[in-house]
């Protein structure tokens, strides 16, 4: 910077007339003064944007490798939602199949116990139809029986009343 002043400085006294060397001394010193700072400034400015693209750029970066650990957590999320759907799907499958297997096993106890209270049920009427017939026997013997009894009772006293009226007429 010191070059560029001491430059400046002779550029602009050969090109105008100077009255007070210190004047000129002091105002080149101010122009290059606020060139360096506005120099200085430029470059915190560049370095500042630089940090600031870099900053950017790292962060699209990170954000680029949250996505895509993301993309690969969902993916892994949705590989497992798939094997717990399939394991369900064929745990519902195995309890339907459990489900069928005993609603047949449970119908054809049914029909066995049906077709065993069927005969059990015959058996039974077969007894009764039995009993009704041995009971019906009885009831014939017990009838004929009364009526031999009651006849035997009708010529007993018709033997009676005949042997009293002989001795009454006699």
């Amino acid at each position: 910077m010191k070059d560029l002043a001491e430059m400046l400085e002779e550029e602009l006294s050969e090109a105008v007339e100077v009255k007070d060397p210190k004047s000129l001394h002091r105002y080149i010193s101010l122009l290059t003064g606020n060139y360096v700072e506005q120099n200085i400034h430029e470059r915190q400015y560049n370095e500042l944007t630089g940090s600031i693209k870099e900053m950017l750029t790292s962060m699209k970066e990170g954000f680029r490798r949250v996505d895509e650990r993301f993309a690969a957590q969902d993916k892994r999320f949705e590989a497992q939602q798939k094997q717990m759907d399939e394991r369900f799907t064929a745990l519902q499958k195995q309890i339907d199949e459990r489900f069928d297997a005993s609603q047949k096993q449970s119908e054809a106890r049914f029909t066995a116990q049906e077709s065993h209270f069927t005969v059990l049920q015959k058996q039974i009427d077969e007894r009764f139809e039995a009993s009704n017939r041995r009971f019906d026997d009885m009831n014939q013997r017990f009838d004929k029986q009364h009526k031999l009894i009651s006849l035997g009772f009708t010529a007993i006293t018709l033997i009676i009343a005949a042997f009293n009226l002989t001795l009454i007429l006699s």
